[in-house]
Formats: C-alpha cells, structure tokens, sequence
C-alpha cells in the first residue's frame, strides 16, 4: 500500500475541509433534532416549490391576458397578501430565511454546482 504524503499546505487545506465537513454534520444534525427528518424538510421545501410554481403560474397567465395596468395589478391580486404578509414577518425579523445566513452567493454556487453534476450525470447515462 502507497502512503500519501502530504506538503504543509496540502494538510491545511485537508484540515480545513475535514472541519468544514465535521461542522455540516453536526449542523444536520442539529437540524434533524429540533425541525425535522430529511424527509420532512424535504416535505416542506417541495411545498414551497408548488406554491411559488402555482402562483407564478397564475400570475404569468393572466399578466399574457393583460392589456392595461389595472389589470397587471389584478393579476398581482391574488398573491400580494400572502407575499406582503410573509416579507413583513422577514423584515420584522420573525421569519428567517437559510439563503439570508448562508449568503446569495454560496447559495447560487451550491445550485450552480449541484445543478451541473446532476445534469452531467444524466448526460452520461443517456449515452
């Protein structure tokens, strides 16, 4: 068997990633005790999507039909006081969002990467 060794930097790095990787499990952790199982998240999260996919439906549907302002407002209508309410409470600090701790940018860099190895993987499988 080979052993690895590594330069000063190289140890760094590694360390820096095994306690990046010790902190997401424990976080995980913390998460699954006090919210909820995979599944129930995941659950929640699969909510928010149908909700947002709905409505952004109906929105686009009747702001295609529209012809004047009074009838984009209308479109908006239906939606407003569930969004008002639910920013007032962001705003209020009631409510808190997990993109908002961990930063837009590591939230869009993790879609971007998760998203590319998905879609790479299903390229390769449909060879």
């Amino acid at each position: 068997m080979t052993e690895m060794i590594m330069t000063h930097e190289e140890a760094v790095e590694f360390a820096i990633a095994q306690e990046a990787n010790h902190t997401r499990f424990k976080t995980r952790g913390t998460i699954k005790t006090r919210v909820g199982d995979t599944n129930s998240v995941l659950g929640t999260t699969t909510d928010g999507m149908q909700l947002l996919l709905h409505a952004f439906s109906q929105l686009n549907t009747a702001l295609s039909a529209a012809s004047s302002l009074a009838e984009v407002r209308a479109a908006a209508e239906p939606f407003n006081e569930l969004a008002t309410g639910f920013l007032a409470k962001v705003e209020a600090g009631e409510v808190s969002l997990p993109f908002q701790v961990k930063g837009v940018e590591n939230v869009v860099s993790d879609i971007e990467n998760r998203a590319t190895q998905v879609a790479e993987i299903l390229k390769s499988n449909q060879a």
